[in-house]
């Protein structure tokens, strides 16, 4: 929780949107009620989306929701995959307008508007080889966003990339001592 950084509640809110498709309407109120008795308390409804959250407060709604909804890995991985699902902006830009090396290429600039630390840096794109590294740096707060991001990267993937088979690998991760965390995106 002493960690420094914010994120947008556009982001924040995707946690809470996930556990209520996934749980159901209860969901929502089941973490805030959690996150209140470790003495955070917040409101899902009040959750502005352009204004900015501690990112800390966000990571333990994951980890709130994974321990009430005794989720998996796979349900964070899938919670990173589905966050896109919940904007309606991301979903049209990406399928209709962007081309996959401009979405590569524009990242870092997405990431700054939702997170005011860390950086994304594309470092590599091959449409011919098929395949596209993605860093994240300057952001470490707990091993289960990694598997979040992931997700995330995929579905963004999957929204701009024209194949049936696309697969992302974690290649570092700052919580095995690496000084970033990658991400290899292969279709």
């Amino acid at each position: 929780m002493k960690i420094e950084g914010n994120v947008r509640g556009e982001v924040f809110k995707f946690t809470f949107y996930y556990a209520k498709d996934k749980e159901g309407e209860e969901a929502p109120r089941l973490i805030e009620e959690k996150m209140n008795k470790l003495g955070y308390p917040f409101k899902f409804s009040d959750l502005e989306p352009l204004r900015w959250y501690r990112e800390s407060l966000s990571v333990l709604a994951i980890l709130v929701a994974k321990e009430l909804f005794s989720w998996t890995d796979k349900d964070i991985f899938n919670m990173g995959y589905e966050a896109s699902k919940y904007s309606l902006l991301i979903k049209i830009l990406m399928r209709y307008f962007v081309s996959s090396e401009r979405v590569f290429k524009e990242a870092p600039a997405y990431w700054k508007k939702h997170f005011d630390f860390g950086d994304l840096e594309p470092v590599e794109f091959s449409e011919k080889k098929k395949y596209t590294i993605m860093r994240v740096k300057g952001y470490k707060f707990h091993p289960l966003i990694c598997l979040y991001h992931a997700g995330y990267f995929l579905r963004i993937a999957n929204l701009t990339v024209r194949s049936k088979k696309i697969d992302v690998k974690e290649t570092k991760c700052v919580f095995k001592g690496e000084d970033c965390n990658e991400y290899l995106i292969t279709w």
